[in-house]
């Protein structure tokens, strides 16, 4: 297809779905290529540069609403949920979270195509971006963070780990969940990898007398609230 065409990646498990979708959107006059899940899309986007995303709910291992953030990480294209979740709570999550819109199963392809078109005429604007938990707080754009008045010194991947962390606190991520947010497609990577970053980012972060706030859940992985119980920690 005519690279002049609007690229648009796919991404979703069914593969009924994204033939359906590469057919009537290259008919519409994208360029389409897809993804069964979210691995080979953060690879497509790295190689191909689409110009807009749809994206599915429902993935295997990291489903859409997690994908977000990390996608995020590598791209302020649109990104449309395709979903059959149709609860306001649902899509007030995709949105915040940084979804440019949000379409309910079952849908019309002209409905599809008029959204990415819409998403491609809207300017790109730049927002900053704060977010925070208890006293930690990240402007996403500018890449730093602070606990308190203190500034963090963070590498790379620390600083993406506590992004992870504190764009959903409280929730518990497995280490195999933080490898595939974090880390993504790189090679050579082990949930030894995760626990040796959760130890630099836990040095950096503690102070002596403030909560701790990356908490070990036993058999099951970390979660980045404030500490409950002395049970949480190994």
């Amino acid at each position: 297809m005519n690279a002049a065409f609007p690229r648009v990646l796919v991404i979703d498990d069914e593969n009924d779905v994204r033939e359906l979708l590469e057919y009537g959107l290259g008919n519409a006059g994208f360029d389409v290529r897809s993804a069964p899940d979210g691995r080979t899309a953060i690879e497509l986007l790295q190689e191909w540069t689409p110009e807009a995303l749809v994206l599915d709910v429902m993935l295997p291992g990291i489903d859409g609403m997690s994908l977000i953030p990390a996608l995020r990480r590598v791209t302020d294209i649109p990104i449309l949920m395709l979903t059959g979740k149709a609860h306001t709570a649902d899509k007030v999550s995709a949105l915040t979270r940084g979804a440019d819109d949000y379409i309910a199963k079952p849908f019309e392809l002209e409905e599809l195509v008029a959204r990415i078109h819409a998403a491609l005429r809207r300017p790109r604007m730049e927002v900053r971006e704060i977010v925070s938990y208890a006293d930690v707080s990240i402007d996403v754009g500018r890449r730093t963070a602070t606990r308190g008045a203190r500034q963090l010194e963070l590498s790379t991947r620390e600083f993406d780990l506590l992004l992870t962390f504190v764009r959903r606190s409280e929730h518990v991520f497995t280490r195999t969940q933080l490898l595939d947010l974090v880390w993504g497609t790189e090679k050579d990577v082990t949930p030894a990898t995760v626990e040796t970053y959760i130890s630099y980012l836990r040095a950096k972060i503690d102070v002596p007398g403030a909560p701790t706030l990356i908490q070990t859940v036993r058999g099951v992985g970390y979660a980045f609230r404030l500490e409950r119980s002395s049970a949480d920690r190994p």
